[in-house]
């Protein structure tokens, strides 16, 4: 006996998702997914053509798995994002999880380092002794990056056309880091001891 899937009541649509879900990992009827994907479809009002063309699969495919026919599991997840539910089916492999956490974690270093510039960029704007000395260390490390060929001579001219300004420049420039060079400029700084 087949039940009949509604997507009419409130939640129900969350039901067959759920109910798809269990299906693809219980090895069920490909012909009860089917339908269900089916339903879901119809639910939201769109042609099996709309569908198909926003999901990148042809509408064949689409036919065949609304039919219950073997299909790609990447077929269904696809469908289901343009219909906007995440399915989950498709698991990511160990390499993928380490690379997206590689990326998570590049992108939080960078947002620490602009945030401890900016803080240096304010004591540039206030002026006095403690921007002078900040400005003297992180000239004084630029020089030894020169002299002991520490560093590319493109950063060490970029940090200079920085450095030799007054503090309040100094500030206005450190702002203005968001351009293309600036993570590069904030990964290779003089104030490597002053960030910390």
């Amino acid at each position: 006996m087949q039940a009949r899937i509604d997507t009419n009541t409130p939640g129900s649509q969350v039901a067959v998702i759920q109910y798809m879900f269990r299906m693809l990992y219980m090895n069920d009827s490909l012909e009860t997914i089917g339908k269900a994907l089916r339903s879901l479809r119809l639910s939201k009002g769109m042609s099996q053509q709309a569908l198909a063309a926003a999901a990148g699969i042809s509408r064949t495919t689409l036919i065949q798995m609304e039919k219950g026919k073997d299909a790609q599991v990447s077929s269904f997840e696809l469908a289901g994002r343009v219909l906007g539910v995440e399915f989950g089916l498709m698991p990511e492999s160990p390499h993928m999880a380490r690379r997206r956490q590689a990326r998570a974690d590049h992108q939080a270093k960078l947002a620490a380092s602009r945030e401890k510039h900016l803080k240096l960029a304010v004591k540039f704007a206030l002026g006095g002794a403690e921007a002078l000395a900040l400005k003297e260390d992180a000239l004084r490390m630029v020089q030894l990056w020169k002299e002991k060929d520490l560093c590319s001579p493109v950063y060490i001219e970029r940090w200079l056309e920085i450095l030799n300004a007054e503090p309040k420049q100094v500030a206005r420039k450190l702002l203005a880091m968001d351009d293309e060079w600036g993570p590069a400029l904030r990964q290779n700084t003089p104030f490597a001891l002053s960030v910390s």
